[in-house]
């Protein structure tokens, strides 16, 4: 790949990697610490008011990736017998636990105290955590939720269904701390977590603008806030001055390119390649911009909630998102998203070992060439495990695709 431009980045990308620093910092010092699923996961604000330090597998997976050490830790759980095309955040966090590294990336991840899933995620992931139960002899509390076939028309009794699930999670948690967790508290947990997806979905609108504020690297940056500091006042703080950094952007009509050297806006399907996010660089040197995509619009950030009825507002949180939805509700919203972002091409990754963003991706794919009869280019790899990504096949067919939009 020749050498890409240098661009000058949104200057909130150096806060977001303090705050990954100071988190992993945290993750290693803090007690007690709880593995927390990522997901739409509601145990996450509830491990904040509790006074929990929550640590996340599938984030660590990707810094892994990115120092390029995954590869490693996905072989070595291979050796221990799991199956090349499990997912590749679960072999990173096995082989990781496996390795016994001295000097693993940022430090590492800890050990947990207890482990804290929900059902609304990939299905093997019950599998993930209860081998984590089976590995570390800590609590797993779980929080379960039935599937939502129609997101805009939510049953009450599901709600209702969720709100008893994590009443009965957050009673579990009070014994395992020997103390209460108190309402006023999960309240402000709540809100703030609010104040974060506001600033986020607010800020996706933004992306509208052309030319587009940001680049996929800088949303996948802010993704880090609103999953991982979901429910703290600096997650708030944070993703406010992302937000303002990028509405000035936007009123000055500036972005990643300028308005003349943005040709084409593109949209990024399923997880990135984490391991060569430079790759997104070479398609902004070819006049193009991802102002969304699907990992980062629909999995998270996609429920607004009131601290006034907290344990309401985690309910539908852990009802909503992407991973627990039909593949028709998915296609009508990036169908919907294409035309109002004002998508001309669409990158779909296909992605090895990620089931869940991958199920009805080829209909998904038919049905954007037929309906709006933009082009679709598809692109083998894996989200964390490099060892099955080429980068002479990737970019062959990138600069085919690229010479087709002209």
């Amino acid at each position: 790949m020749a050498e890409r431009k240098k661009r000058e980045r949104p200057a909130f990308n150096k806060d977001v990697a303090a705050a990954i620093g100071r988190h992993y910092k945290n993750v290693q010092t803090n007690k007690p610490v709880a593995y927390a699923l990522m997901s739409s996961n509601p145990l996450i604000e509830v491990a904040y008011a509790a006074g929990i330090q929550p640590a996340f597998p599938e984030n660590y997976a990707c810094v892994c990736a990115a120092r390029h050490v995954s590869k490693e830790y996905c072989g070595k759980a291979e050796t221990r017998g799991y199956a090349q095309d499990l997912c590749s955040y679960c072999k990173n966090n096995l082989g990781y636990l496996y390795s016994a590294d001295k000097n693993p990336p940022m430090g590492g991840i800890g050990e947990p105290d207890l482990l804290l899933m929900t059902s609304s995620a990939c299905t093997h992931y019950f599998k993930w955590w209860d081998l984590l139960h089976e590995i570390y002899q800590k609590p797993l509390i779980f929080v379960n939720t039935p599937r939502v076939m129609e997101p805009d028309a939510i049953p009450d009794y599901y709600v209702d269904f969720a709100q008893r699930e994590i009443e009965e999670a957050i009673v579990e948690m009070e014994k395992i701390l020997g103390t209460d967790i108190s309402h006023k508290r999960l309240a402000q947990t709540v809100n703030q977590s609010d104040q974060v997806v506001q600033y986020w979905q607010k800020l996706l609108e933004l992306q509208k603008n052309v030319p587009s504020p940001l680049g996929l690297s800088d949303l996948t940056n802010a993704l880090f806030v609103l999953i991982v500091l979901a429910g703290t006042r600096e997650g708030v703080e944070l993703m406010k001055k992302i937000y303002h950094e990028t509405a000035r952007l936007a009123e000055e009509e500036k972005g990643v390119l300028t308005r003349g050297e943005e040709k084409h806006r593109l949209l990024w399907l399923n997880i990135p390649f984490w391991y060569n996010l430079k790759l997104l660089g070479y398609f902004e040197d070819r006049g193009c911009v991802f102002p969304i995509s699907d990992y980062g619009k629909y999995v998270w950030g996609t429920t607004r909630m009131d601290g006034n009825r907290s344990i309401e507002g985690l309910a539908r949180k852990a009802l909503g998102g992407e991973l627990n939805t039909s593949v028709d509700a998915h296609m009508d919203r990036i169908l919907e998203d294409i035309r109002s972002y004002r998508i001309d091409g669409v990158i779909a990754h296909s992605n090895k070992s990620c089931r869940v963003l991958s199920v009805g991706a080829l209909d998904v794919i038919e049905a954007i060439r037929k309906t709006l009869n933009i082009p679709v280019l598809i692109l083998d790899g894996d989200h964390a495990d490099e060892r099955v990504y080429s980068e002479t096949e990737v970019m062959t067919r990138i600069d085919t695709f690229l010479d087709m939009l002209g």
